[in-house]
C-alpha cells in the first residue's frame, strides 16, 4: 500500500503535533541509537523497543502516532522518512537500531536488514541462541533496509539495522497491547528480545572502539 504522505512536509501539514502525533527524543553520549519511525498506532509496540533498548548513556528517537485508529495513514517509508530533526539526529551516532512492524498475525519471527552486516550477523547470533525466530532479509527486498538513504543508514559510518518483527511477535511482548498499558506489561519475551539487541550491539561497538 503506498503511503499517504510522500514526505514529512506533507504529513505535517495535514496532521496536528501532540494530538495527531508527537515526537520524543533523547541524546545519550554513547554513539549508540535505538530508534522507530513508526511508532505509536503505526506498528504497535516499535516505541517500547525503541525506548527500552535505550540504556542511560544510549540515545533514542520516536516518531509516535496518536490516533484512535488508522494510525497507518502517517506511515512514511524509512527512505522517504525526512522529519528534521530525525534527519538531524541519527547522523550524530555511530550505530543505529531501527525497530518496525510487518504484518504476520500466525508467525513469531524477526526479518534483519539494513547496511551494517557485522551487527546483523550478531543479532542473529543472539536470537539464535535465545530460541528467537529470524531470517536475513534479501536485499532486494522491499523491507531490506538496503537503501543509504533508509533513515537507518544515515549515521556517521553509513549503516545500520533494520529489525521488521512480525504481529505475532510484537504481541506477544505484552500482557495487554493497548497504546495506554504496553510499557506497563511487558512480558519476558520482551525482555529476552530487548536484551539480545543490546549485547549484539555492546559486541559490535566493542570491535571499533
Amino acid at each position: 500500500m503506498a503511503d499517504t504522505y510522500k514526505n514529512f512536509a506533507e504529513l505535517a501539514a495535514a496532521r496536528r503535533y501532540i494530538s495527531d502525533y508527537s515526537l520524543s527524543i533523547k541524546k545519550g553520549k554513547s554513539g549508540i541509537v535505538y530508534f522507530t519511525p513508526h511508532g505509536g498506532g503505526i506498528e504497535t509496540g516499535c516505541s517500547e523497543l525503541a525506548e527500552f533498548s535505550a540504556g542511560p548513556d544510549d540515545s533514542f528517537y520516536l516518531f509516535e502516532a496518536k490516533l484512535s485508529s488508522g494510525n497507518s495513514v502517517m506511515h512514511i517509508t524509512s527512505t522517504n522518512y525526512d522529519e528534521p530533526n530525525g534527519r538531524r539526529f541519527i547522523p550524530q551516532h555511530d550505530i543505529a537500531v531501527s525497530y518496525h512492524g510487518y504484518a504476520d498475525s500466525a508467525v513469531k519471527n524477526t526479518k534483519i536488514g539494513g547496511l551494517d552486516t557485522q551487527l546483523r550477523n550478531f543479532i542473529g547470533e543472539e536470537f539464535t541462541a535465545n530460541g528467537i525466530a529470524w531470517e536475513q532479509e534479501p536485499e532486494g527486498s522491499s523491507i531490506a533496509g538496503a537503501e543509504p538513504d533508509n533513515i537507518v543508514n544515515i549515521t556517521r559510518r553509513g549503516k545500520g539495522v533494520q529489525l521488521e518483527i512480525s504481529t505475532l511477535q510484537r504481541t506477544s511482548f505484552f500482557g495487554t497491547n493497548t497504546g495506554a498499558q504496553r510499557r506497563n506489561t511487558t512480558l519476558p519475551e520482551f525482555w529476552t528480545y530487548v536484551n539480545c539487541v543490546k549485547r549484539a550491539v555492546a559486541r559490535h561497538k566493542s570491535t571499533f572502539y
